[in-house]
């Protein structure tokens, strides 16, 4: 059945609030050492800004790589909410080529929702690089670039075409692998790079008679392909030939997909749907993405008990009681999220890891 309209209104007012409430009662930035298992890298990180023509739409994230000092990762406690990820900004970059994989983030997300995915991979010799989209992020949310909802694939063809021709980075990549990944509307974003196109016919056909879906609320509510101008863009193809392999992570959009073009796509596409399937219908989200792709395309992975939420990071124990009693309902994003979420973390990363390394 699709969500309830009111489930989904608490999924919007969730993702807008809780990394903004998370910052809000940020603490002191004390170090605390991490006891891990020994990995050949440290997680290195460093901010970067996009250096290109798009004066109109500036872009800026953050970039992990794998450091020579593997015994030195420590976390950051600045929140009372969320557990920060290993991370380490004095790091020097290792020696070599490593593969790159760049991350979409959700809807009204930011480049902090899966440091916890970038902090691990670096550690095991990929480097991360995701962006903040204008007009969907935290701390970006503007109606008219949430419209323009075509420029999201844009943007992370824009980060890699960056990277490639930075001093320091474009050396260290292997442009062999290059890869992509994106959680709920990032997952949506990492499809089109995969060759997936908007079907504008589907999407009113959709969304005319099912408009209580999620991605109908959604794109409705940012006026998405309501003239001839935005529908031309939003059905031209963003498919980015430099990205190997692609992962959506309990991905929202799959109903407004034209099928004929998820028919063609032979890039090997690795979907994760939640098994709790707590946010979105995998029977019109993640499985029917799977089904619509070409089977030795596809592996699809429904994580049994993941939550649409386990995908960003790890809650610390307060951290459900806190969201519960400043912003009633918004705890919703810390259900199961402390050890419940390190195991199903564990389980992502193992997954991801299988999928890129195949």
């Amino acid at each position: 059945m699709p969500i309830a309209v009111n489930r989904l209104a608490s999924f919007r007012k969730t993702i807008v609030l809780s990394l903004t409430l998370a910052l809000a009662f940020a603490v002191s930035g004390d170090l605390t050492a991490l006891e891990n298992t020994p990995l050949s890298y440290g997680p290195g990180v460093a901010d970067i800004t996009v250096k290109d023509k798009r004066s109109d739409r500036p872009l800026s994230g953050d970039i992990w790589f794998p450091s020579t000092t593997p015994d030195r990762h420590v976390r950051a406690d600045k929140s009372k909410v969320w557990q920060m990820a290993p991370a380490d900004r004095d790091a020097v970059m290792a020696e070599g080529q490593f593969p790159l994989l760049v991350v979409s983030h959700g809807m009204y997300g930011n480049t902090f929702n899966q440091a916890w995915l970038a902090s691990e991979l670096a550690r095991r010799g990929y480097i991360v690089a995701m962006i903040n989209h204008p007009g969907t992020s935290t701390f970006l949310r503007d109606p008219s670039q949430a419209r323009e909802l075509w420029d999201r694939p844009v943007d992370v063809s824009r980060l890699i075409s960056h990277l490639l021709q930075d001093d320091t980075y474009g050396p260290r990549i292997d442009r062999s692998r290059i890869f992509a990944a994106g959680h709920s509307l990032g997952g949506f974003t990492v499809m089109f790079l995969a060759g997936a196109e908007f079907d504008n016919a589907r999407y009113q056909n959709v969304c005319g008679s099912e408009p209580t879906l999620v991605v109908c609320e959604v794109l409705r509510g940012w006026s998405v392909a309501e003239t001839e101008a935005d529908r031309v863009e939003m059905a031209a193809s963003r498919k980015d030939e430099r990205i190997r392999k692609v992962i959506s992570l309990d991905l929202g959009g799959t109903p407004v997909f034209s099928r004929k073009s998820l028919q063609q796509i032979e890039t090997p596409i690795l979907v994760l749907g939640s098994g709790r399937a707590d946010m979105l219908d995998q029977d019109v989200e993640s499985r029917a993405l799977a089904a619509a792709l070409p089977a030795d395309s596809v592996t699809h992975l429904e994580l049994e008990g993941a939550g649409h939420f386990d995908f960003m990071g790890v809650c610390k124990p307060d951290g459900f009681d806190i969201l519960k009693e400043h912003e009633p309902g918004d705890e919703i994003v810390c259900i199961k999220g402390n050890a419940e979420r390190v195991a199903q973390h564990d389980r992502i990363l193992t997954e991801i890891l299988t999928f890129l390394t195949q």
